[in-house]
């Protein structure tokens, strides 16, 4: 039996973009496990901007992050739980609320440091075997969806097959 999704080309390109990724979450997680770390995968680049922020607020991180609020809520809540930030008032806001890294969330920063350089080198060398540069051609995907949506790429695509018949 086949892999239907791969069956129907391009058209579930979010599907397959989703399973690749959760394939790589998947497996790096194992691997931060292995190394001892409570960090989660998806977690990673959190934690990182929290420790070379060394304080900063939920809001800010989902809009660098480019995540939505609820997702960055979820994460903060089990980043505490982790015993990987601690949260406190904001001095210049106190309606606001900025994580803070521990120590513990510290030393799971640096260690992540370390292993993304390893992991950079290994997806250096995994794209160079596929023969694509795939983070680059991801970075022009997300500018060209930005520029034209899809609604208005098929609108365009509806124009031209009219002209057609």
């Amino acid at each position: 039996m086949g892999d239907f999704i791969k069956t129907r080309g391009n058209v579930f390109v979010a599907h397959r973009l989703r399973r690749a990724s959760d394939r790589i979450v998947d497996q790096v997680g194992e691997m931060l496990s292995a190394e001892g770390l409570d960090v989660p995968p998806r977690g990673a680049s959190m934690l990182l901007m929290i420790d070379e922020r060394d304080a900063i607020g939920v809001v800010e991180i989902a809009q660098r992050l480019r995540l939505s609020h609820p997702l960055i809520v979820r994460m903060t809540q089990r980043f505490e739980q982790l015993g990987l930030v601690k949260i406190e008032v904001d001095p210049d806001d106190a309606r606001r609320r900025r994580l803070v890294p521990t120590e513990k969330g510290r030393r799971e920063a640096e260690a992540i440091r370390t292993f993304n350089a390893r992991l950079s080198s290994m997806f250096d060398r995994l794209f160079a075997e596929i023969d694509s540069p795939l983070v680059a051609v991801l970075d022009r995907l997300d500018a060209a969806l930005e520029a034209v949506p899809i609604a208005a790429r098929m609108a365009t695509l509806s124009d031209i097959q009219g002209d057609e018949e």
